[in-house]
């Protein structure tokens, strides 16, 4: 089992926190999110810890989180996937926010952590044509790990999921012709030749709460998660050829190597195109970013800059947590601090926010 990241001192200082950060928050704005649950744990952390205004986040799933801020029931979304329909009126910004690896996690019996998993495997579990742990192509790259003759139990994100998304890019870029299709509905994301199988939760968290009472059964979700819930973590086969745990810093690896948008509209600037085939020795393969939608002001001739205090507000935790709370945290919750170019290239595109 991985050792456990979240220490009882990070813990109390989250707690303590929200104690101390309750009272300045109160006199600032009041600003609402919703979106990512494979982002909730850094979002709560960095709420708790923010004094500046007061902000509340509800862990609904990406797909939730882009429609409610689209209809204007939230100030701000978070998403780790952009737009591809339903836009809000009027303009906004896509600002990356942190990144992390997707995880997949399992309860096989006796099985610890670092099973070898291939992009394949992963894509014959989830359509159904490898039903048992002991198969021959899982047991290929796992000669070491006896492994045990039972039947896989397959768990899955039922609601509009960024993170379904990333996977379902991640198999149709790696394995084309497979009838995977990049969407966040697991449903299509399978694609029209295949079944679903197993068992849908809504957010990652009702997974990760769903596999730890599921024996010989497989989920994904982030790596926060998957080392604060009772699972095994697999390592995945990456381009280069190697077999990598989903750590921070190897996710981190492979997002560096990423390049972003620019030029482009309100649903693409500031967004990442991720290359799910990219060879970056030590990456693991399987790692996303998690963006900050957010009103963005056009200045006029007799309006230069933004008075909205309850949009510069977003702005302002944006910044925070790009330029403040992720960076503390990252490593100690499992996600990615930005570093570099998409670090330089979200703080412009915060700056917009208004």
């Amino acid at each position: 089992m991985f050792k456990k990241i979240i220490s009882i001192a990070a813990s109390a200082a989250v707690v303590a926190g929200v104690l101390l950060a309750a009272p300045a928050q109160a006199a600032g704005q009041s600003i609402n999110g919703s979106g990512s649950s494979f982002a909730n744990n850094a979002m709560q952390a960095c709420l708790a810890a923010y004094t500046a205004n007061e902000v509340t986040y509800t862990s609904t799933g990406s797909g939730t989180g882009r429609s409610q801020f689209a209809a204007g029931t939230t100030k701000f979304g978070a998403s780790d996937s952009v737009y591809s329909s339903g836009f809000p009126t009027g303009t906004y910004t896509t600002v990356p926010l942190f990144g992390g690896p997707v995880a997949f996690v399992y309860t096989a019996a006796g099985v610890a952590d670092g099973l070898n998993l291939t992009a394949q495997n992963v894509s014959d579990i989830y359509r159904g044509v490898v039903t048992k742990w002991n198969d021959a192509s899982i047991k290929v790259n796992n000669a070491k790990i006896k492994l045990p003759n039972k039947t896989i139990k397959v768990l899955y994100r039922s609601g509009s999921s960024g993170t379904n998304e990333n996977i379902a890019n991640y198999l149709l870029q790696n394995l084309p012709g497979q009838g995977w299709v990049k969407s966040g509905t697991w449903a299509t994301a399978i694609g029209s030749g295949n079944t679903v199988k197993g068992t849908g939760y809504a957010t990652s968290g009702d997974l990760a709460t769903a596999i730890e009472d599921s024996l010989n059964a497989i989920a994904y979700f982030d790596l926060s998660d998957a080392t604060t819930t009772d699972v095994s973590i697999a390592k995945l086969k990456n381009a280069a050829g190697a077999f990598v745990a989903p750590t921070a810093s190897a996710a981190a690896k492979f997002l560096n190597a990423q390049s972003f948008v620019t030029g482009g509209t309100d649903a693409t600037n500031g967004t990442v195109t991720i290359d799910f085939t990219k060879s970056v020795s030590g990456a693991y393969q399987l790692s996303i970013l998690t963006y900050g939608l957010a009103p963005r002001f056009v200045p006029t001739a007799t309006n230069k800059v933004s008075t909205d205090a309850v949009k510069l507000a977003v702005g302002d935790f944006f910044k925070y947590i790009v330029g403040s709370c992720i960076p503390a945290k990252a490593a100690s919750l499992g996600y990615v601090a930005l570093g570099g170019k998409l670090k330089t290239n979200a703080l412009l595109q915060i700056k917009s926010i208004g």
